[in-house]
């Protein structure tokens, strides 16, 4: 291969890779702003504050709501938030819990048994079957 192509061909992985918001992280970090602290520090206050018992928020409720939509538009956004952190805001609210967040709120919840779908080729219900009756006689 020429180098021009070689180059080409580096320049334009190195481009999808950076503008990808999810796997971006890697080439230029991941930026929040003083919103989205200021939002996740509002909605989780119970459950990140130094002066509250550690209980982690419910996958369903608005703290885990707000920490998978940044996490949708970038990669390590709790990263972020803890960095963005003044010294003040150190002191109350746990860093590690924050991290927490990241994990707790993005594991996969289990399905009930309303919503599990059958993934197989055959329908079950389909499998009984008519046989012609046969007069044997």
């Amino acid at each position: 291969m020429k180098p021009g192509k070689v180059v080409a061909c580096f320049l334009l992985v190195l481009t999808i890779i950076c503008v990808d918001p999810v796997i971006g992280g890697c080439c230029f970090g991941t930026k929040c702003t003083e919103e989205n602290k200021r939002e996740i520090l509002n909605t989780c206050v119970h459950n990140i504050k130094k002066s509250n018992p550690p209980t982690p928020p419910a996958r369903g409720g608005l703290c885990c709501e707000a920490v998978r939509q940044l996490r949708g538009t970038k990669g390590s956004m709790m990263k972020c938030i803890v960095k963005l952190l003044t010294n003040e805001e150190k002191e109350q609210y746990d860093a590690r819990r924050i991290l927490y967040l990241k994990s707790h709120c993005t594991l996969p919840t289990y399905a009930s048994f309303d919503e599990v779908k059958i993934t197989s080729c055959c329908d079950p219900f389909k499998l009984i079957t008519h046989r012609p009756h046969t007069s044997f006689g």
